[in-house]
């Protein structure tokens, strides 16, 4: 297994170099084997060093998934992603730390990533930039919050587990980095944006302050994330809803279903997952879970809540009844104008909104015959009204009914009627 120490070169570079040393006066040769600096390696052989050979990445692959169980400890994972043009996006973390707290960063290249989110509770992010977020359940702490860990025994992973290198670090738990729940966070996702090609290591570091840890970890390969259809930011799901589907935003989805968003995903204005989107309220119909038409967004670019836009339209559902061999008509108004007339029986609907009137009037102007002379002509519903004769025709023009905001996705029933009898009815 290799070692790190420091040793001294007769050159500027291990490239250029002759023989690596063990000492700064350059008086002692340092023992035969392989020197590496991390991106080129040598032999050196009788204290000569060999023609140099390029190091491969001992970086842990992406699309593997990673599992931890042991003692109280710093555990170090190097991820690689790729180094190609094309090894770029959203790196997707799944982080499941089950019970007992851990702390959990990445890094790749100068930027430290900490934001989690659950499918149980949501976020967890410490609120120190650069520290270590720790996850689990409440009744799995062991006092970590404010404490400092002056040696924990530091373990790398070799591709199959972690071992012992047989260093220590210290670590401080700063209050708000501790971000427990009432129950264990479950599966946690994590986005790390990748821009380009290099660097293309993340380091991982996950801190197991207790007695003892145990954790998973999947880390996806970079890829651009999955847009959808979605209105401008609001400021009210209401303002939201009365928003046209104009751009398209892109979400890490925590239940795995890439274009439809959920509760609690993380949510982007860019494929990449590198610029959260603002916080407000945002109509997507057709691209949330559970059929609803809005999400809101937190400061942390965290989907909080969803919704159902109300209805804006309400069904009017009319019909105009002959009977008793009357001979009638039916004008249906709303707004003031004749949108149906009819002169034998029917029915039908028509969609109609807040602030709409709707009136009718309806004649029933001979009973010539057949079910009796007197002629009846009515209206029930949401117009009341009636008229009978006995020696001719009846006539009613209802009142005016508007409809209002309470009406707004109910059906609204108008039925009418042109009847001769008997009697009035």
């Amino acid at each position: 297994m290799a070692v790190s120490s420091t040793y001294y070169l007769n050159a500027p570079s291990l490239g250029s170099a002759t023989a690596v040393f063990s000492n700064a006066a350059l008086t002692t040769l340092a023992a035969d084997g392989f020197y590496s600096d991390g991106v080129i390696s040598r032999e050196q052989v009788s204290g000569v060093l060999l023609p140099q050979q390029t190091c491969p990445s001992c970086a842990t692959p992406c699309g593997e998934t990673v599992t931890a169980s042991g003692g109280q400890g710093i555990y170090l994972l190097d991820l690689e992603t790729g180094t190609t043009v094309g090894d770029v996006g959203a790196v997707i973390v799944r982080f499941e730390p089950y019970g007992v707290p851990d702390g959990i960063r990445g890094t790749l290249g100068v930027n430290v990533y900490n934001k989690l989110v659950s499918s149980v509770d949501g976020l967890h992010q410490s609120s120190n930039a650069g520290s270590f977020t720790y996850v689990g359940q409440t009744s799995g702490d062991c006092g970590i919050s404010g404490t400092t860990y002056p040696a924990l025994a530091e373990f790398t992973y070799n591709g199959t587990t972690f071992i012992a290198t047989g260093d220590t670090q210290s670590v401080t738990v700063a209050p708000g980095d501790v971000s427990l729940g009432a129950s264990a966070p479950g599966n946690c996702l994590m986005v790390i944006p990748k821009l380009t090609a290099s660097p293309s290591i993340i380091n991982f570091e996950v801190v197991g302050p207790c007695s003892g840890t145990a954790w998973q970890m999947s880390v996806a390969c970079p890829e651009l994330l999955t847009g959808f259809s979605s209105s401008v930011s609001a400021v009210s799901s209401v303002a939201a809803c009365a928003l046209s589907e104009t751009t398209t935003y892109y979400n890490a989805s925590l239940a795995n279903t890439p274009g439809t968003v959920g509760l609690y995903d993380l949510v982007f204005a860019d494929a990449y997952g590198a610029t959260p989107l603002t916080a407000g309220f945002y109509r997507a119909s057709g691209s949330i879970t559970g059929g609803n038409d809005w999400f809101q967004v937190s400061s942390a670019g965290v989907v909080v809540a969803l919704g159902v836009c109300a209805p804006t339209t309400a069904s009017l559902a009319w019909s105009f009844t002959e009977a008793g061999g009357s001979v009638g008509t039916m004008d249906l108004y709303v707004n003031g104008s004749i949108v149906e007339s009819r002169s034998v029986t029917s029915s039908g609907t028509r969609t109609v909104s807040a602030g709409d009137t709707i009136n009718v009037q309806v004649t029933c102007a001979q009973c010539t015959g057949g079910g009796g002379t007197y002629a009846n002509a009515y209206s029930t519903g949401i117009n009341v009204d009636s008229d009978c004769s006995s020696t001719g025709g009846a006539s009613i023009f209802t009142s005016v009914y508007t409809v209002v905001s309470g009406d707004l996705g109910t059906t609204l029933n108008l039925n009418t009627f042109a009847v001769c009898d008997t009697a009035c009815v």
